[in-house]
């Protein structure tokens, strides 16, 4: 789209806005976005299943980009293509704004609609926003500053994102730390979803599963992925006693990439498009990680994470972490033979002191019901009068 195109869109954008700015507002409608546009995932898909649980009749938009993303959805949830003209007209006559990123809007909402923002990114990894403000252009910069005056409420699954939000992310306002819904997953008692993953993939039951999720490196190489599966399985049921299927979650930058993982189908299997990567999350008995977040999201199971990390000297100066690489709590081997080693003399009471220290240095919190917290909010502001009134209702529970 070239400067004259984007300028007429904008324009014609800016005027949607305004128009339905003086449409009357739906007290029971919210809106969502998932990383600009994606279909049914993250937290949004927790506080939706937690309404439709309820059976509540609020009417629930869901924008997304294509048909694909659209099929994603439950049937009770409308869908709306991200950035169309209908888009705006939901967004401005909503009650309730629901996103994980930064929005890219022109205009201010409404007096009395709630913009929550639920973030996608937690575990003290990556620095971001302020932190990393080299690394933004400017047009992120002033985007990043509009939506966050833009936004009312913040999401925290810690003490650590909580300061975050205050102190990196141009934002002065009210946070409710009470973790992330898509955390509530792996916090309870999932055998439907146990049933539903094995079943989708075939597996014995008698069989534990692993989980093997690389973060892609640059030029899309599979050179750090040189595990060798069978040794692994072989070495696992030596310390654990059980039989392994190995599930291997590629990111999708490199989902589509020839030539890099070999897969027999029985016991390493390629899970990279099965749709939810939370529910994996919650019925795996291990992790082989290596620098993601998903280290952090596997352990609030506190069960066993190692990382395999064969190109560790790239990273081991990253000034992009938040903390150094060995103060993390997650063991590490940078070979197959190391990988032995680790899993051989895995001590795990050990591994779980250093998990709760890890935990208590960022304020970790491990609530199995954020959804349903969060949704109690959702259904308390739409029977509200008021936004200001129902700030002063609930200001015990927000950390300002």
């Amino acid at each position: 789209m070239n400067i004259i195109s984007r300028l007429c869109n904008s324009a014609k954008m800016r005027m949607l806005y305004i128009k339905y700015r003086l449409f009357p507002l739906n007290k029971n409608k919210i809106v969502i976005s998932n990383y600009y546009g994606r279909g049914l995932g993250d937290n949004a898909k927790y506080i939706v299943e937690e309404l439709l649980r309820r059976k509540s009749d609020i009417k629930i938009i869901w924008l997304v980009k294509n048909e694909d993303e659209k099929d994603t959805l439950p049937y009770n949830v409308e869908s709306c293509i991200w950035n169309s003209s209908k888009s705006v007209y939901h967004l401005m006559t909503s009650k309730v704004w629901i996103d994980n990123c930064r929005k890219f809007f022109i205009m201010l909402k409404r007096k009395n609609q709630l913009y929550i923002q639920t973030w996608h990114g937690g575990g003290a990894q990556k620095r971001c926003e302020l932190d990393a403000i080299d690394k933004l252009d400017s047009n992120y910069k002033r985007m990043a500053k509009r939506d966050a005056k833009n936004t009312d409420l913040m999401i925290s699954e810690s003490k650590f994102m909580t300061n975050l939000y205050h102190h990196s992310f141009w934002y002065d306002g009210p946070v409710y730390e009470c973790g992330y819904p898509r955390y509530d997953i792996l916090l309870k008692n999932n055998e439907d979803i146990s049933s539903k993953v094995y079943n989708y993939f075939n597996i014995e039951r008698n069989k534990e599963l692993v989980l093997y999720a690389p973060t892609f490196r640059s030029g899309h190489s599979f050179k750090a992925y040189d595990i060798d599966f069978e040794r692994l399985r072989k070495n696992l049921k030596k310390r654990f006693g059980k039989e392994y299927v190995i599930l291997v979650h590629l990111h999708p930058n490199v989902a589509n990439v020839e030539g890099g993982i070999e897969y027999d189908g029985l016991n390493v299997i390629n899970s990279t498009f099965y749709p939810d990567t939370q529910e994996l999350i919650a019925v795996s008995s291990l992790l082989i990680g290596d620098y993601s977040s998903i280290n952090y999201d596997f352990s609030l199971k506190r069960l066993p994470v190692f990382r395999y990390v064969s190109d560790l000297e790239e990273y081991r100066n990253d000034r992009d972490l938040y903390f150094s690489f060995d103060e993390y709590p997650y063991p590490y081997a940078q070979n197959n033979d190391e990988l032995e080693t680790l899993i051989l003399n895995f001590d795990n009471d050990l591994y779980l002191e250093m998990l709760n220290l890890f935990f208590k240095k960022i304020g970790a919190k491990r609530n199995p019901y954020s959804s349903g917290e969060v949704v109690d909010l959702i259904i308390d502001f739409l029977n509200c009068e008021n936004k200001k009134k129902f700030f002063a209702n609930n200001k015990d529970k927000f950390i300002y």
